[in-house]
């Protein structure tokens, strides 16, 4: 399982350059005016910029449908699928999906696009500005069972953004819990929030502890730190440092995108 990467990838570690969405119908910040076309087409940008700068994947996420939801409504759905489609139709780069914060829709939008992993909780317990949730990882799994879904991978969270885990044992506990009971294909750490660093330490006892399984880091991935961060972790999912100003819900910057690629392929010469 440690292989995951070099086994389906042929990579050394994973480079995934997250696309944000902008508001989908029915939620609060969405563009009526604007419309998909608008979604499509900033979508579309950012993910030939993410693909020119070298990224190895990439991963689309409704960032700004907040307040988030745990049970997504269909014309989300439907919409993030149609914006999916519309972009990988010009590129070659597999994709994930991230609905937050349903993990089974994101196995529904990731098997109607040919989506290779999704990103999600499947466990703990989770109380803070997303409110209290408590992930239904039973039916994310039940439904890529049913649906024969078993290749797209799961990137399971086991640190909180933006919230706590009620669930107070190490984090390596978490993420060992994780993987023996959510099936977990790749564990997550993460900071607080968006953008936001993981504990570099915190990261080398989840590695340590799970050296059968692939670590990836959720937050907080630049290019000041991609270097340090390749000594401990195998996956890579960057989204705020790459932005204008590193605002998490600006637009990717080619510039940022192309530094940071080249921080991680100059990484072993510093």
């Amino acid at each position: 399982m440690k292989t995951l990467v070099r086994d389906e990838y042929g990579l050394d570690h994973l480079l995934i350059g997250c696309v944000h969405t902008l508001a989908l119908p029915g939620t609060p910040l969405y563009d009526r005016t604007g419309g998909m076309r608008k979604i499509v087409a900033q979508a579309r940008e950012e993910a030939k910029i993410l693909e020119d700068a070298g990224f190895h994947a990439l991963l689309y996420t409704n960032e700004s449908d907040m307040p988030y939801e745990a049970n997504m409504p269909i014309e989300v759905i439907t919409a993030m699928t149609d914006v999916i489609a519309e972009c990988q139709a010009q590129t070659k780069l597999p994709h994930g999906v991230n609905m937050l914060i349903d993990p089974p829709a994101s196995i529904a939008v990731a098997h109607a696009t040919g989506g290779r992993f999704v990103r999600a909780f499947l466990t703990g317990s989770l109380v803070g500005d997303i409110g209290t949730m408590t992930p239904d990882g039973a039916r994310a799994l039940r439904l890529r069972a049913n649906l024969g879904a078993e290749h797209i991978r799961i990137i399971c969270n086991v640190t909180p953004g933006f919230s706590i885990n009620l669930d107070t044992r190490p984090v390596e506990q978490q993420a060992s819990g994780a993987v023996f009971i959510g099936l977990a294909d790749v564990v997550c750490v993460g900071g607080p929030a968006a953008g936001k660093e993981a504990d570099v330490s915190v990261i080398e006892r989840v590695a340590k502890h799970l050296p059968d399984t692939p670590v990836a880091v959720g937050t907080g991935v630049a290019e000041e730190n991609i270097a340090r961060l390749a000594q401990a972790a195998d996956v890579f999912i960057v989204g705020t440092s790459i932005k204008k100003d590193r605002q998490t819900l600006n637009a990717v910057e080619p510039a940022r995108a192309q530094a940071f690629v080249r921080a991680y392929e100059n990484r072993k010469a510093a």
